[in-house]
């Protein structure tokens, strides 16, 4: 996956943050993928993990079995899209990777956007502030997006 700037649509992102605060509850974490076209950058459609491993958000963290990239990648291959990023929610206001985001990408291949929304995504977000932007490298290398630098950008589209 090469590197680029994702645009997300402003009325996918408040779905997207709703979605996440509903399956959150305001007391553990949620996440989904973020899809869009195979040669594009600007997300169409979101997916989220306990959609596709029921059992993803039982622990209060998010623990995603493997077997949940196989409804992953055939809607992937059925709709002709790919995964451009991933989003999860942290309980305060750190937005920071723990050692397990940093350890386990949700995909890992260079390029690969995670997004890191905090407070259990309980505030609608119109921007990207505060909000953790983490590029995937390779070999467990990260690099950290200040929200302002374009990396991610939400628009009106």
């Amino acid at each position: 996956m090469r590197s680029q700037t994702l645009t997300i649509p402003l009325f996918l992102w408040w779905r997207l943050l709703r979605e996440l605060r509903r399956r959150g509850r305001g007391k553990r974490e949620s996440g989904a993928f973020l899809l869009g076209l195979a040669n594009g950058s600007k997300v169409l459609r979101f997916i989220c993990y306990d959609d596709l491993d029921p059992h993803a958000f039982d622990t209060g963290i998010i623990q995603f079995d493997g077997s949940g990239y196989v409804p992953l990648w055939k809607l992937c291959r059925e709709k002709k899209l790919r995964v451009l990023a991933d989003v999860h929610t942290h309980p305060s206001s750190w937005t920071e990777q723990s050692g397990s985001d940093r350890t386990h990408p949700m995909i890992s291949q260079p390029g690969h956007v995670a997004l890191i929304v905090p407070n259990f995504a309980r505030r609608t977000l119109q921007k990207l502030h505060g909000v953790g932007i983490h590029e995937y490298l390779g070999n467990h290398n990260w690099k950290s997006w200040q929200p302002k630098s374009g990396k991610v950008r939400i628009a009106i589209l």
